[in-house]
């Protein structure tokens, strides 16, 4: 029978409780849904419907409670009969064809106040009774007298019944006094009893079990607990804490900028709103051209919209530049900004400023640029040059300055003051620089014409098949392995062959410095084939994907913001082909192997879901099951037993495993790619939507640190493949669970250049290697793909896929 409500029956009556309403929270603090007597605190015990069937998870201090007079200390279903006990608190469940009953029973808890026990030597003598004498009814007459009832009397007796019934209360009721902050709530509410009168700023209440209840707006509210006992009177303190505020942040001007809060990033500007406790917070905004914005916000809470408009203040300054005559160019650096009367922008700043114009001597000069403060500069009066030289080169458009000033790009016509000395500047990329002195008298008019000395390298390119042809910037240069001379700049070198797939580089080449490249097509008939066979399935469900072999870089750069200290560069060559599981291994298939295996229902239910990763299962456990794996498709166990300890099978069989760390990386960090991904989402920080299950809103009471901004809807680990697969098509390599590789943790030695070939870590060690996020990761250094970590021992948010090599 599957049920989708409980029903409560305590001293207030029978309440029922609904699925949406669930978990019901057990405990003695004001925000439990099912109170017990006692001294408050968070709630012990959680209680919910899994698959129509009731259950009792154990949180904080759940180890007082006990289910059927045993401490509970793990998650538990509830049947017809069972009892829960705290302290004499007993709670009886009753489940039947039409409801489930929680029936609360609080007389023998050990915190509801009881009568006084009197000791033997204080207990009343027992009074004698003397007896009568027998008369029978025969000696006896009855006397008859009329009574008539007077309405008086009634009225007077009943008069003085309910004045005695109302001293009674009066006289045997306690005052209380409810000390609230802040004053003034908007509800305010006593459940318990059937007696209260207010008098003044004070309730005369009965003894027994009450809970307040005050409401206020702008606060949570609260559900508190107090015992009325044989105090005639008391206080109780009831502190009400503030909602947090909603801050939104916008920017003036509507520019891209990026919003810090309190140290992280929280997205572009405007953003908003987020949530922020009350205090005081800071803020940051940063824009490319405008000046940092860092301040405090104040955040009053109470559910609140608090608006921070951001005025930004420009980082250049507009400088106004005039010449007389107009019409010259005007050069920031090497860069072309404007013709005369123009104004332009700088950055802050010192800059060297250059006027040209054809017929006049060129003006030089430099600006210093103070932030957002504009300025003019003086008129330019260009004097009429006498001189002109006309700049070729060979090649065409080298780049031209004079007296090591830029004037722009051959062929050149520059104006120059008569009988001076001018020093005459070429350079272009791939060639040397070349300078020339100048003199011109007046009104002479000469050119020169520079060849260049181009700056050459040597670039071997090995070619597979041998008569590929070789084709550098476009043009055909050579047919099978061929040495080429070619200018040092960027050159695109591409090797074709009808039938194979293109083969493209771009190579700078060094000079001194030969260089090789090799070159091996594919045909499209084999790429045709390997995409055939590209995924496969395994006796235990799962799908594996495979992946080719590859020279590669593991680690990260010091200079990548959150990289960690064991993430050193290593260069690796992996040289045979392998398969890897596209998910993590699922609760539902690790149950084929361990059938009672629990991932971590006490942390969170969802933990334990069929279709979400296994986790909370060691080193050992994930080797075993891959040798279960292999033994169900015939294949050679890829782990032994060895005093004790579970270790790697060497040389590696065909058997199913973990895959080793540079596996790892290669499927998943680079999936396909040249170059590594930094998170698995991109480049940007924070994450977008549905990027994956990281610590977000959604588990805020599950872990210490979350991404503010971010709500992927699961609070621990979501059903395998609900997020977007890699280039390759493998799901979760980072958050859900982090995973177990096959290798013994390490830290590699720095300033290797050599490729260390299919590598397995080192032979033996203390923990193992740990690589990708997990649900519990908020940080930019756990989220990162090149990330780190190590363990011996199993964790709710570890998991592991499997791996073999190809036939």
């Amino acid at each position: 029978m599957k049920f989708d409500h409980l029903v409560i029956r305590d001293v207030e009556g029978e309440r029922r409780i609904t699925a949406a309403e669930l978990p019901l929270r057990v405990g003695t603090g004001n925000d439990a849904s099912l109170r017990l007597p006692g001294p408050g605190g968070p709630p012990m015990a959680l209680i919910d419907l899994l698959d129509g069937v009731p259950f009792i998870q154990p949180v904080g201090r759940g180890a007082a409670l006990e289910l059927n007079g045993a401490p509970l200390d793990a998650s538990r279903r509830l049947g017809h009969g069972d009892e829960l006990g705290f302290f004499g608190s007993r709670v009886r469940v009753v489940v039947d064809d039409q409801r489930v009953l929680l029936d609360v029973r609080l007389e023998d808890s050990a915190y509801v106040t009881r009568p006084p026990e009197l000791d033997a030597e204080q207990a009343p003598d027992d009074e004698a009774i003397a007896p009568t004498a027998f008369t029978r009814a025969a000696e006896t007459a009855a006397l008859r007298e009329d009574t008539r009832s007077s309405p008086l009397k009634l009225i007077l007796g009943g008069g003085l019944a309910v004045l005695l019934i109302a001293s009674y209360l009066l006289f045997s009721a306690k005052s209380v006094q409810f000390e609230i902050d802040p004053a003034g709530p908007d509800a305010f509410d006593i459940d318990g009893g059937w007696f209260r009168l207010p008098i003044g700023d004070r309730i005369l209440l009965r003894k027994g079990d009450y809970v307040v209840k005050v409401e206020k707006r702008g606060y949570y509210e609260i559900r508190q607990s107090f015992v009325v006992g044989d105090e005639p009177s008391m206080t109780v303190s009831l502190a009400m804490r503030r909602k947090p505020g909603r801050l939104v942040v916008s920017v003036e001007p509507a520019v891209e900028a990026v919003v810090t809060v309190d140290g992280s990033q929280v997205g572009a500007a405007p953003f908003g709103p987020v949530e922020l406790e009350p205090g005081e917070h800071s803020v940051r905004v940063e824009s490319d051209r405008f000046l940092p914005f860092q301040g405090v916000v104040a955040m009053p809470g109470l559910d609140r919209y608090e608006n921070l408009n951001v005025q930004l203040v420009p980082r250049w300054a507009n400088v106004e530049v005039t010449s007389e005559p107009d019409g010259a160019t005007v050069f920031a650096g090497d860069a072309e900004v404007g013709v005369t009367p123009v104004t332009i922008e700088l950055l802050e700043g010192s800059h060297e400023i250059t006027v040209v114009r054809d017929g006049f001597a060129a003006w030089d000069g430099t600006v210093v640029a103070a932030p957002n403060r504009p300025q003019s500069l003086p008129l330019i009066r260009l004097r009429p040059a006498d001189a002109r030289l006309i700049v070729n080169s060979i090649p065409r458009a080298a780049n031209i300055t004079v007296n090591g000033r830029y004037r722009g790009q051959s062929p050149l016509t520059l104006s120059l003051s008569p009988d001076v000395d001018y020093e005459i500047g070429l350079s272009k990329a791939g060639y040397g620089v070349t300078r020339r002195t100048v003199r011109l008298a007046s009104a002479a008019s000469e050119s020169i014409t520079v060849d260049l000395s181009a700056r050459l390298g040597t670039v071997t390119v090995n070619v597979q098949p041998e008569d590929a042809t070789i084709y550098v910037d476009g043009s055909a240069r050579g047919r099978g392995k061929t040495t080429l001379r070619l200018p040092a700049a960027p050159h695109r070198i591409e090797v074709k062959r009808q039938g194979y797939i293109d083969w493209a580089r771009t190579l700078t080449p060094r000079p001194g410095y030969p260089q090789t490249l090799t070159a091996n097509l594919r045909s499209v008939e084999s790429l045709a084939q390997e995409a055939v066979a590209r995924t496969l399935e395994t006796a235990g469900g799962q799908t594996l994907r495979r992946v080719e072999p590859a020279t590669f870089t593991m680690g990260a750069s010091r200079s990548e913001v959150g990289r960690r200290a064991n993430e050193v560069i290593v260069p690796v060559t992996i040289t045979r082909p392998y398969f890897i599981s596209i998910h993590e291994v699922t609760n539902r298939q690790f149950a084929q192997f361990k059938a009672n295996h629990d991932s971590g229902a006490a942390v969170h239910p969802s933990l334990a879901a069929d279709d979400n990763p296994v986790a909370s299962v060691s080193w050992a456990e994930a080797a075993q099951y891959c040798n279960w794996l292999s033994r169900q498709e015939g294949r050679t166990p890829a782990y032994k037993e060895e005093f004790g300890q579970w270790v790697p099978v060497y040389p590696i069989p065909d058997g199913y495993r973990l895959p080793t760390e540079a596996e790892w990386a290669l499927a998943i960090r680079y999936a396909g790619k040249p170059q590594a991904m930094r998170f698995p989402w991109g480049t940007q920080w924070p994450p977008p939507r549905e990027s994956g299950n990281f610590a977000d809103r959604s588990a805020l009471e599950l872990v210490p640190s979350i991404l503010p901004a971010y709500d992927d809807g699961y609070a621990s680990t979501a059903p395998v493949g609900t997020f977007k697969a890699n280039p390759i098509g493998i799901f979760d390599g980072a958050g859900n669970v982090a995973e177990w590789v096959n290798d013994w943790y390490t830290v590699p030695a720095p300033g290797m250049t050599t490729p260390l070939v299919d590598p397995v870590g080192p032979e033996r060690g203390n923990a193992h290697v740990i690589r990708g996020s997990s649900w519990r990761h908020a940080g930019v250094t756990e989220l990162r793909l090149s990330f780190r970590d190590y363990g011996a021992e199993p964790r709710p948010d570890v998991g592991f896929r499997v791996v073999r090599f190809a036939d």
